[in-house]
């Protein structure tokens, strides 16, 4: 608005001295700021390119150093620097066109500037000679060409910095209008999860762009009842905890929690009545204190602790140096990955929620880990309703229903001994593990 301002002034002045100066800065002016901006549109594309190569060399330099062990233990040092190499020059290419383009735009508006400079200069001498304007009006009309290109000049600098700003911004302008794919409804209500009841109702689901996970799949489990669910790989296990935790929306039938549909209610409230411990638990780059505390944060010291002895964590975390104030790294890359899934069992412990999701809870312990957390996920199953994923099947037996999916379908249902008897998929998944499971019967 002051340039607009200025500019106008600038203009009127000059016209009531002299009409061809006025007319002249006018058309100047105009043709300036029009073309400026075609310019900056025009380069627009050049500093979109080099901003989405600078997000891809990021990227790339990001996965190559987070998985520097594996690039250690497969020798291929060499290989990704080739890598890196080819997308460093794509950066390269990408940066010094953005660079030229600088260049051209800066060097046609200096052009015109200077150019718009030196020939007012001369027609003002030439209406000062020709006894049109005084001495006075020719300075004024020098100090007020600069003042003016100074001016429009900052015009074209903000537009610049506006664009160039656009082009950094554009990825994650795409990402914020990106509409979010679970939401709650207007009226969404609090979940009143009182016995822990899980129904799901001719469930179907199908990933985006892909086939069929899920089609008119029903499953009651009542409540504090506990339910295994094992299958091959890809059967729907997991994304049916997923359906449960609401990561993802069923495209058909419904999943009902003590008879309130799950889409009715909120996500916190739904996601507060679930403890869920991860097949590979990540943990915060914080103290163990506050990774097992996540789960309660208004738990006590003491309530960690007795948390921490029932995942059978304490005997590692009390030998530490700083004990429950230690930092487990990054995804708690300090510890082992027993440790971290027993810091995640003691998460899940101290959160207490009625509903517990087991998703190959055990996987990562030795069996001597597993011996004592088998222990304490007895004690943690009292009085809850449980869901268990499992591929080892030593490790559901004594649970009160195993639930067999294959394709997306329930092809069996019953308790261990019943689903041997059946001689069916479960029988020969046992079949397939048993020689796994002889020292685990002796014992």
């Amino acid at each position: 608005l002051p340039t607009f301002l200025f500019t106008v002034g600038v203009i009127s002045v000059l016209f009531l001295e002299n009409a061809y100066l006025g007319l002249g800065l006018l058309a100047w002016t105009v043709f300036f700021v029009t073309l400026s901006y075609f310019l900056t549109v025009w380069r627009y594309k050049y500093k979109l390119a080099r901003a989405t190569q600078d997000s891809r060399l990021t990227g790339t330099l990001s996965d190559a150093i987070g998985n520097h062990s594996a690039v250690t233990f497969f020798a291929s040092e060499t290989h990704e620097m080739k890598r890196v190499a080819g997308i460093v020059k794509a950066w390269y290419q990408a940066t010094v066109r953005s660079w030229d383009s600088d260049v051209l735009v800066y060097g046609i508006q200096g052009f015109l500037t200077r150019a718009a400079q030196v020939g007012l200069l001369f027609v003002g001498f030439y209406l000062w000679w020709k006894g049109s304007i005084t001495i006075g009006s020719l300075v004024l009309l020098q100090i007020y060409v600069i003042s003016l290109i100074d001016q429009v000049g900052n015009i074209t600098g903000n537009l610049r910095q506006l664009f160039d700003a656009l082009s950094e911004a554009d990825e994650m302008i795409q990402i914020l209008e990106k509409p979010h794919a679970i939401r709650d409804v207007l009226d969404a209500k609090t979940l009143q999860a009182k016995s822990g009841g899980v129904v799901f109702d001719a469930v179907s689901f199908t990933f985006e762009g892909a086939s069929s996970v899920l089609a008119d799949f029903s499953l009651t489990i009542e409540p504090r009842q506990r339910v295994a669910l094992v299958g091959p790989s890809g059967a729907g296990k997991t994304t049916l905890t997923k359906l449960l935790l609401r990561l993802h929306d069923v495209t058909g039938g419904s999943i009902r929690i003590d008879d309130q549909d799950i889409r009715t209610i909120t996500q916190e409230s739904l996601r507060q009545a679930i403890a869920f411990v991860p097949q590979e638990s990540i943990l915060f780059h914080r103290t163990l204190r506050e990774n097992i505390a996540y789960g309660n944060p208004d738990a006590s010291f003491e309530e960690v602790v007795e948390a921490a002895k029932k995942a059978h964590c304490h005997e590692f975390i009390d030998a530490l140096p700083q004990k429950y104030e230690t930092h487990v790294g990054e995804r708690g890359v300090k510890l082992s990955g027993g440790e971290r899934q027993r810091v995640a069992i003691a998460r899940a412990i101290l959160k207490d929620a009625p509903i517990l999701v087991l998703d190959e809870a055990t996987s990562a312990l030795d069996s001597e880990s597993e011996s004592f957390i088998q222990d304490a996920l007895r004690v943690l199953m009292e009085g809850k309703t449980v869901i268990v994923i499992a591929h080892r099947l030593s490790t559901i037996m004594k649970m009160d229903r195993i639930i067999v999916i294959e394709g997306g379908k329930i092809v069996a249902d019953g308790t261990h001994d019943e689903l041997l008897n059946e001689e069916g998929l479960y029988h020969k998944l046992w079949s397939i593990q048993a020689g796994s499971f002889v020292a685990d019967e002796k014992s």
